[in-house]
């Protein structure tokens, strides 16, 4: 998958999620400050986008998603795994 189409769906989930339109995230937007999510939704985003992308992400990561782009690229290196 595409990285454009991983950003895609990333924003797909945080306007479902969070009520964040995708007008207002670029990839350098920082989940808790920029976007103002609670640790709840952060959990709830990460459990969505396991589903999506059909992988689990080992709760020791979690700390290293700051941005949107860290998502992304986490996303993009185990994509298919």
């Amino acid at each position: 998958m595409e990285r454009t189409e991983i950003v895609s769906q990333i924003l797909a989930i945080l306007e479902d999620v969070a009520e964040i339109s995708p007008d207002d995230v670029n990839e350098n937007s920082v989940l808790m400050d920029d976007l103002d999510l609670s640790s709840m939704e952060i959990l709830t985003v990460v459990a969505d986008l396991e589903e999506t992308f059909g992988l689990r992400i080992p709760e020791k990561e979690l700390r290293n998603f700051v941005t949107v782009s860290d998502l992304a690229d986490y996303l993009a290196a185990h994509a298919g795994e």
